[in-house]
């Protein structure tokens, strides 16, 4: 049974990791935070002269949607992209017999590129609210939130990541999931108009109830009491828990699957 006592040495070492990756690549990162910088005032813009009357709280809540997507879509492909890499050099089946489960080392990855990413997120934001001259105030209901959305997330990344164990590359099958979750979530623009439509995409798409709850805690003003009495916070809480341990039992059994298979060191 491993120390919990470690658990602080692995994130650090797989924090580490991330950064050197990312730094690695840096511009290519760089390139893309100017992209948005860019694009999403001009998608702004358009949205403004398409339907006229596209005020500071739309903006608002489309800058909400595509912050959390941003920071969701790097959770959503960190097991995938690492089991493949890993897969692809060869050193997969060397992760399985490390002194840690595989399922404490890649959840560890996912925890290393979320911090990364929401650094790299929150400088994004900040300078979209500069540009567009939006109020924001970040509160602990909107950290709860995206915590809460955060979970959710990963427990789909690590059902992603366990089907690359057996499968090697599914690439295709995660930009559809990430195309998806555009559509699917409100990302962009709220789904919260569709009635039942939208009843059902907040149940079963992890992003669409946490982009809903943080547009009313931001927009609306919406507190802690009210979130607790319209259930958001259980609801969310309860979601959370579901997708990640059918994420991470998915994970487990893929895992296995790969062992029997004899799969985990070719590609």
């Amino acid at each position: 049974m491993m120390n919990v006592l470690l658990l602080p040495k692995l994130f650090l070492a797989e924090l580490r990791r991330d950064v050197r990756h990312w730094w690695s690549y840096r511009l290519n990162a760089l390139s893309s935070l100017g992209l948005w910088l860019v694009a999403f005032p001009f998608m702004m813009l358009t949205f403004d002269s398409v339907a006229a009357g596209y005020g500071p709280d739309q903006r608002l809540a489309s800058l909400i949607g595509f912050l959390v997507w941003e920071l969701c879509s790097s959770v959503l492909v960190a097991t995938t992209d690492s089991v493949t890499e890993e897969a692809q050099q060869g050193t997969l089946e060397n992760v399985m017999l490390a002194p840690v489960s595989p399922l404490v080392i890649f959840s560890s990855r996912i925890t290393a590129v979320f911090t990364r990413q929401a650094a790299e997120t929150t400088i994004l934001g900040l300078a979209l609210i500069l540009i567009l001259n939006l109020p924001f105030t970040l509160s602990s209901p909107v950290l709860l939130v995206t915590g809460l959305t955060i979970v959710s997330v990963a427990g789909v990344g690590l059902a992603l990541g366990g089907l690359a164990m057996i499968y090697k590359s599914i690439d295709s099958v995660v930009g559809v999931v990430t195309l998806l979750a555009v559509l699917f979530t409100g990302a962009l623009v709220p789904l919260n108009g569709l009635g039942v439509v939208f009843i059902v995409l907040k149940y079963l798409a992890p992003m669409t109830w946490g982009i809903d709850a943080l547009r009313e805690i931001i927009i609306s003003g919406m507190g802690w009491s009210s979130l607790w009495i319209d259930g958001t916070l259980l609801g969310l809480g309860a979601q959370a828990v579901i997708f990640l341990a059918l994420g991470a039992a998915t994970f487990i059994w893929s895992v296995r699957r790969a062992q029997m298979q004899g799969s985990l060191g070719t590609y």
